[in-house]
């Protein structure tokens, strides 16, 4: 088969052009198959955090095990606000909290319940932003823990900030006599 010059750039160039294509289709149905990873564990992760939550009495919700060591309730507050901040600061949206935080002391006048009931809506806000988080806006990298990372990683490391202060809230309770119940895994 005799093949002309012209036949053959029109190929190049036609292959140069659907490669960035396929690029973006396979970048496109990784980032979604993340969004529905991330979502599974995200629910899991809501499952577990309030399992643990639950089991401690509120009038405990203050206990510290140092006076410098975060009390039960700031450990919550923390996963939330921390989240919460680095999410809107580094994707450039409105901050659900804000109104609640010029509030002087409001994290620290919640009852146990409605503590949970921000827990809640805090898990609820993250999955809404992750599912709603444009292709390029997920693959825009960030400087993270003296590194960078793209900010679906972003969503990644903050689940793992989560869990480690929830296992911190795991040996709350054990230092007050409460035995855990069972890990809920994926």
């Amino acid at each position: 088969m005799k093949v002309s010059r012209k036949k053959a750039l029109q190929s190049l160039v036609t292959g140069f052009v659907a490669v960035p294509s396929l690029s973006q289709a396979n970048t496109n149905a990784e980032l979604s198959r993340f969004k529905e990873e991330f979502s599974e564990a995200w629910k899991s992760s809501k499952k577990y955090t309030l399992t643990i939550y639950n089991q401690m009495p509120e009038e405990k919700m203050e206990f510290k095990y140092t006076p410098e060591s975060f009390s039960w309730r700031t450990q919550f507050v923390h996963c939330i606000v921390f989240t919460t901040a680095q999410l809107c600061g580094r994707l450039n949206i409105p901050n659900p909290n804000e109104s609640k935080e010029k509030k002087q002391g409001y994290w620290k006048t919640l009852t146990k319940t409605e503590l949970e009931q921000e827990l809640i809506g805090f898990y609820g806000w993250v999955e809404k932003v992750v599912t709603e988080t444009h292709t390029e806006k997920l693959l825009q990298m960030e400087n993270y823990a003296g590194g960078q990372i793209p900010i679906w990683r972003l969503f990644c490391a903050l689940e793992n900030h989560i869990i480690h202060h929830r296992g911190q809230a795991i040996c709350y309770l054990r230092l007050n006599g409460v035995t855990p119940e069972g890990y809920i895994g994926w």
